[in-house]
């Protein structure tokens, strides 16, 4: 056993290696961290580094590639089905409303639904995330057929931003904000998350035993620009503490951002990523290292 242990060590060491040695580099307002902590975004910016860097054994290198293997995957099953995907990896970039700040992000693709689907004619921004148990059974039971709200805002951001791709191939629709882009047969019809489950989905029975889950399930929501703008204030309020030289206190336990839970029996609330299992800079935020002692200030 300590021989087998042992090899495992070392081979998730070398594929957490592969994350210590790119870090999180320089800070950018990017799209995929609309959701992310405003304080730990600011940390970082005044050049924070990792306090509290990933544990080889937690294999979170492993599941990061995990994540993009399944995205890939996806897509060929989309296009085995019949719909068409194009644009991947495209990217846009939006604005936000009161300090218009360039805010960049990448899109997994644009889903061209055919005639024989539902929702023929309509092209539909799409994402793809791969989800554990928990949050795979949240998205796949929820009444309204909402996607998680990090993932909506996501797609949110992306939707009203411009296309900014330097690629010649799209030449024609560089500038052209994303939900007005026009294609031949196709008008836009929102977004779609595609939510794939990591592990075999069941849930319990009344009566008894299990029943299996699909391993597939999509999310088709609208968007709207109000909605968007005020999550791109999000980035605002960031921007204003990097420029003030303030760091935001720390969030309420039960925000979202910090993936709060609150227990229905006790009201009790539980900030699952302010934790150093998931905060990588959890040190510095609590005070535990004195900032002045680790900031790293770029020339």
């Amino acid at each position: 056993m300590r021989i087998a242990s042992e090899i495992s060590e070392r081979i998730l060491t070398a594929a957490n290696n592969v994350e210590l040695g790119k870090g999180d580099g320089k800070y950018r307002h990017r799209g995929s961290a609309v959701s992310r902590c405003s304080r730990e975004m600011v940390l970082h910016a005044m050049g924070v580094p990792w306090t509290n860097p990933p544990n080889p054994l937690h294999g979170d290198q492993v599941v990061f590639h995990q994540g993009h293997d399944i995205e890939d995957r996806i897509i060929s099953y989309m296009e085995g089905a019949g719909i068409p995907v194009g644009c991947g990896q495209m990217e846009v970039t939006g604005f936000t409303p009161f300090h218009d700040l360039a805010v960049k992000g990448h899109i997994d693709g644009i889903a061209f639904m055919p005639e024989d689907s539902p929702l023929a004619g309509k092209w539909l921004l799409f994402d793809v995330k791969s989800a554990g148990t928990f949050g795979y059974k949240k998205v796949q039971g929820d009444r309204n057929g909402d996607p998680n709200e990090n993932h909506r805002k996501q797609l949110e951001v992306y939707a009203f931003s411009y296309v900014t791709d330097r690629s010649e191939k799209y030449d024609g629709v560089r500038g052209t904000r994303l939900c007005d882009l026009r294609f031949d047969g196709y008008e836009f019809g929102g977004c779609m998350v595609v939510y794939c489950s990591k592990e075999r989905p069941t849930v319990y029975m009344r009566g008894g035993g299990k029943k299996e889950l699909p391993r597939i399930h999509t999310c088709i929501f609208d968007v709207d620009e109000v909605d968007h703008d005020v999550t791109m204030e999000h980035f605002d309020l960031v921007e204003e503490h990097i420029k003030a030289g303030t760091i935001p206190s720390i969030p309420d336990r039960g925000d979202e951002m910090v993936w709060g839970r609150t227990d229905k029996k006790t009201g009790a609330k539980t900030a699952v990523r302010c934790d150093p299992r998931w905060c990588k800079r959890y040190d510095a935020c609590q005070g535990k290292v004195p900032l002045e002692d680790i900031i790293v200030r770029e020339d």
